[in-house]
């Protein structure tokens, strides 16, 4: 399943597909994952980036619309609900919410990713074990002459 995220003006595709191995698919799955990871680490980066960036916007604009209020002559408590209340206030801060929903999804991938790179190489090394044992089984078996 393929989910698209908006980190600013860019588009960040996150496949859950590549999640997905299989003992037939381990060694294509390993060669995929290090920039599977790579590629989400890096809108993860990206989208710190935007929230922080959105965040000091959303601040810097409080501030402003504070100090008008404060400079119209309306009391500290006035002032504060007021720029709170303006819609240019509010919309900054729906973005930095969005902006943390993108942060906190593209981690979770990432997280995801990394189980199942850690599952994949377990299941790897159970495999090489079964191969181990079913060639000493095998050989056992042609020493003996059967």
């Amino acid at each position: 399943m393929l989910n698209k995220v908006k980190i600013g003006d860019e588009v960040w595709e996150l496949n859950t597909d590549s999640l997905m191995f299989s003992d037939g698919t381990l060694n294509q799955f390993f060669e995929k994952v290090s920039g599977t990871i790579d590629y989400v680490g890096a809108g993860l980066a990206k989208a710190n980036l935007w929230h922080s960036l959105l965040d000091h916007q959303a601040k810097q604009k409080f501030i402003e619309k504070f100090k008008e209020y404060k400079d119209s002559g309306k009391s500290d408590k006035t002032a504060e609900l007021s720029a709170e209340g303006e819609q240019e206030v509010s919309d900054l801060r729906k973005r930095v919410i969005e902006a943390k929903y993108v942060k906190d999804l593209l981690h979770s991938h990432l997280n995801a990713l990394n189980s199942a790179r850690e599952d994949a190489h377990n299941r790897g090394h159970m495999l090489r074990k079964e191969m181990d044992k079913l060639n000493m089984d095998i050989t056992s078996f042609s020493s003996t002459g059967m």
